[in-house]
């Protein structure tokens, strides 16, 4: 999963990618968590204080895009800094806890906490 979100993500020419998948793998505890995914919502993108639905987890990507788009004008500014101005996660170690996020393909995606036997779980579809 997380291979194609980050390539859907490049395909719809987000700002500062690799952050913007950290995002999505933070707020779904490595795409395990079912109250966003059932809801395609990779972002934890709220509507008032629910959680908004999508079609696919590609709609989602698509309304990150136009969110991006009319809030990140200044492409001078660090991407975190602009999360944290615009209170993207109300967390006080959300940056911190972005940041510590290992995404290297050559590494692979460490397995959620909750893995049994890593080497035969399969991922989520």
């Amino acid at each position: 999963m997380k291979d194609s979100v980050y390539a859907y993500i490049l395909k719809t020419d987000i700002k500062h990618p690799e952050i913007v998948l950290k995002q999505a793998i933070l707020e779904t505890g490595w795409f395990q968590s079912k109250h966003l995914m059932r809801r395609n919502n990779l972002f934890a993108f709220r509507a008032t204080k629910k959680y908004m639905w999508f079609k696919t987890w590609q709609e989602c990507i698509e309304y990150y895009k136009r969110w991006q788009d009319n809030n990140y004008t200044n492409p001078k500014e660090n991407y975190y800094s602009f999360l944290l101005r615009k209170k993207y996660s109300r967390h006080p170690d959300y940056i911190k806890t972005l940041k510590q996020i290992s995404i290297k393909r050559n590494e692979g995606a460490p397995l959620p906490p909750k893995a049994k036997n890593p080497q035969t779980k399969k991922p989520p579809q």
